[in-house]
């Protein structure tokens, strides 16, 4: 969970603050990451001479023995024994922190339990109560068609919706306005609010996230059930990944969308998603600050076991104009945007507008079978961040120096979802054989 070993070296004191005697001393300072929302950073104590700052935040220690090699040692141990105290007490603490992340993503299940225990009582089963001691397999399976298909559940039983939301979204505040309603293909208004369906992969992801709950609660003791044991939960299967090429997106970003200002608003958006590559969520937290030196700097929100890494991606020239396009301080976000739902749709109405409509092949995570489609009806958010991962990779095929700029650890699974092998990466590749 937690991490006190990363040394910072705070600034040089001067002679007003610490003995005459003693000159050019630094304090080393503790960086303590818990959990993302977690950081602290707490003064050790230990004063050194920034002359024996050594590489790795560790302590140069002189090879001539003397009184100095001597003191530069206690204080190697004096720092080591205090680290190691920090990471016990961290990593052995009762009050575990689940990231925000995580956090939100048990408040989606815990609201699909409620509703699938109201459900179940308006279905006829009055007396039923979910609980620890009625988890069966088969009721496992009754929750895992539950999850599939909410949306005739909200036909059937709305108030059950209106008590536990399919959505809980916060989003930024901005003056109502009136929307046409959206329709099916059969132009039938859809109602506010109706849950939408999910693949496979989602109520996998879901039904193991509960997993994970149940065999917290056998470990500690709150039950001995496990229903899990004769329940098979769906393979999490991933398609080949879906990105535009630099000529498609300067495609994109060239089409005039004047007459509306909010689908030309969320295509730079997305443009520059495509430059910077960061998720959507990030997008979200940017600030003016997050800008450093001609750089965005963030802490990735998807970086594994919450252990924040500050991520670097240096501007270029389009990213800084788009920037200034929209430069406003007195704005707290780094661009104006709106609910994730609209951001895609409207991200998918600029595709469309911008020509952007070669056929390609998709995995339908209902059906699991291949479809093809037109590029603009499988557009959204996440695109850009395969987009600028994709791209990189198809120039330097490396996925370490990708992955520097995309969150991403060496050697990570997740980092293959974003990258594929295309046409003429396997071209140049053959060519090698001539």
């Amino acid at each position: 969970m937690g991490k006190a070993n990363s040394k910072r070296w705070h600034k040089p004191i001067t002679t007003s603050e610490k003995s005459p005697t003693v000159q050019a001393e630094s304090e080393i300072n503790l960086r303590l990451y818990v959990s993302r929302d977690i950081r602290l950073r707490i003064g050790s104590g230990i004063w050194l001479d920034r002359k024996r700052r050594g590489k790795k935040n560790d302590i140069n220690i002189p090879i001539i023995q003397g009184e100095e090699r001597e003191q530069l040692l206690e204080k190697r141990a004096k720092l080591k024994a205090l680290t190691d105290i920090l990471e016990q007490e961290i990593n052995t603490s009762t009050d575990k922190t689940l990231s925000e992340n995580r956090l939100k993503n048990f408040r989606v299940l815990i609201r699909c339990l409620h509703r699938f225990d109201l459900y179940k009582k308006k279905s006829g089963g009055r007396g039923f109560t979910l609980s620890f001691a009625n988890l069966t397999p088969e009721l496992l399976r009754q929750i895992e068609d539950f999850l599939f298909d909410e949306k005739s559940v909200f036909l059937q039983y709305p108030e059950i919706y209106e008590q536990f939301p399919y959505s809980a979204k916060v989003a930024v505040k901005t003056p109502k306005r009136k929307r046409p309603p959206t329709l099916d293909t059969e132009d039938n208004e859809i109602p506010r609010g109706v849950p939408q369906p999910r693949g496979q992969n989602t109520v996998s992801d879901m039904l193991t996230r509960f997993r994970a709950f149940i065999l917290w609660t056998i470990d500690n003791g709150y039950t001995v059930n496990n229903p899990f044991k004769h329940f098979t939960i769906g393979e999490i299967v991933y398609g080949t990944p879906i990105y535009i090429s630099n000529e498609e997106r300067n495609q994109l970003l060239e089409t005039d969308l004047s007459n509306d200002k909010e689908l030309e608003t969320q295509r730079d958006i997305f443009v520059i998603q495509c430059l910077v590559g960061y998720c959507v969520s990030d997008l979200y937290k940017m600030t003016y600050r997050s800008i450093i030196n001609d750089a965005v700097e963030y802490i990735s929100r998807t970086t594994k076991e919450d252990r924040p890494i500050t991520v670097r991606v240096p501007l270029n020239d389009t990213a800084r104009r788009l920037i200034a396009k929209y430069q406003d301080y007195d704005r707290d976000s780094l661009f104006p945007f709106n609910t994730g739902h609209d951001y895609n749709r409207n991200i998918k109405e600029a595709f469309r507008r911008a020509g952007l409509d070669r056929i390609v092949t998709i995995l339908d995570q209902q059906t699991r079978q291949e479809v093809q489609k037109p590029l603009y009806e499988v557009a959204s958010s996440h695109m850009a961040r395969r987009t600028f991962i994709g791209n990189i990779y198809k120039k330097v095929k490396d996925p370490n120096l990708v992955g520097a700029l995309s969150s991403h650890k060496e050697g990570s699974k997740a980092f293959a979802r974003y990258r594929t092998i295309d046409d003429d990466m396997k071209k140049e590749l053959i060519g090698f054989l001539d």
